[in-house]
């Protein structure tokens, strides 16, 4: 599913490869403003591309239109959600019964 953002007057359509997820949400990389952000996308997380890239390497690959960027973006949001689903997983086989207060926490 793509948003569309008015920006001055004209579309900019903005695709879901632009998004990354994390506990926090969704961040939109291809923005201006990460341009001189030269932390890893998501403090703490230990995928390739946090542990490897930097928000404004990512955000220039993705306005340059390189295939990497997508790529990069790509790699985090699985690694978020495998990681996810075994922290779900964990908690059904430790504590079944309490499994509604952890799905509160989101």
């Amino acid at each position: 599913k793509q948003k569309k953002v008015r920006d001055t007057g004209k579309t900019k359509i903005y695709k879901p490869t632009d998004y990354i997820t994390s506990e926090s949400g969704t961040l939109n990389l291809i923005k201006p403003v990460f341009t001189r952000h030269f932390v890893p996308l998501v403090k703490n997380c230990g995928c390739f591309t946090c542990t490897r890239h930097t928000r404004g390497y990512v955000n220039h690959l993705l306005i340059t239109h390189e295939l990497l960027g997508p790529t990069l973006l790509m790699l985090h949001n699985l690694y978020h959600v495998r990681s996810l689903v075994s922290s779900v997983t964990c908690t059904l086989e430790d504590d079944a019964a309490n499994f509604g207060d952890y799905v509160k926490k989101f």
